[in-house]
């Protein structure tokens, strides 16, 4: 079985656990994803799976080129918009899935799983150090510091070196980075409406395509943890 699903981002919300406990969450619509093509190490050089996802009509096929519309008739689906390829160590973890095969959320992801979310972050156009950078200002709000609240300050480094450093902070183009987020916990699941809740926020804005995956660096070890707890209460 792969280990993501391509997503839509809906928005976010809060729900509520049995204990009382208010947590926001991001509301993903993850799959239905179709894979259409498997690639084996003995014939690819690795293992891969690639899945598909937002279906296109056929009136609308002219959006698509004619290899990515050759890909799709080779697999024998239908046309897609975005396609992903997810590629594994171990060809186990693939199981027996070929070309046409649906994955959906809930046979990817279960409830309290470990995931990484990678995005596009949102766009906010040509920005100042003060929101780019998060700097203080150059000069304390006084009438005597006349349009320079906001600016940059002095970044010159005198006669020696005479020059300004390579990679210093300063105004530009802020945003549309691809930002991967990290162990997220998976909320809820409701796999009627292939929904995904997730705590936290994740990269993107409304409606922008993520890649969801099984998180890089592990699972939380649930067992051990509810072990340690039960030998740490007093024994009466």
């Amino acid at each position: 079985m792969a280990t993501g699903l391509l997503a839509k981002k809906v928005g976010m919300t809060q729900i509520f656990t049995p204990e009382g406990d208010c947590v926001s969450v991001t509301v993903l619509e993850a799959g239905p994803c179709t894979v259409v093509r498997r690639k084996t190490a003995e014939k690819d050089g690795y293992d891969a799976v690639v899945i598909a996802f937002g279906a296109v009509d056929e009136k609308h096929a002219h959006r698509l080129s004619k290899p990515e519309v050759g890909v799709f008739k080779k697999a024998g689906t239908g046309l897609f918009r975005h396609v992903k390829e997810i590629r594994v160590k171990d060809a186990k973890l693939l199981g027996d899935l070929k070309a046409g095969d649906v994955l959906t959320v809930d046979k990817v992801f279960k409830a309290n799983q470990r995931i990484d979310v990678a995005g596009v972050t949102k766009g906010r156009g040509f920005t100042g150090v003060m929101k780019r950078w998060n700097m203080k200002g150059a000069a304390r709000d006084s009438s005597t510091a006349h349009e320079h609240h906001r600016h940059v300050g002095a970044i010159g480094q005198r006669k020696t070196p005479g020059k300004v450093w390579k990679g210093k902070h300063l105004p530009g183009h802020y945003g549309v980075d691809n930002v991967t987020i990290q162990n997220l916990t998976v909320v809820g699941i409701e796999p009627e409406q292939n929904v995904l809740l997730v705590k936290g926020a994740v990269p993107g804005h409304a409606d922008g395509l993520l890649f969801v995956n099984t998180a890089a660096k592990g699972q939380p070890r649930i067992k051990q943890k509810q072990e340690v707890r039960e030998r740490a209460k007093p024994k009466v």
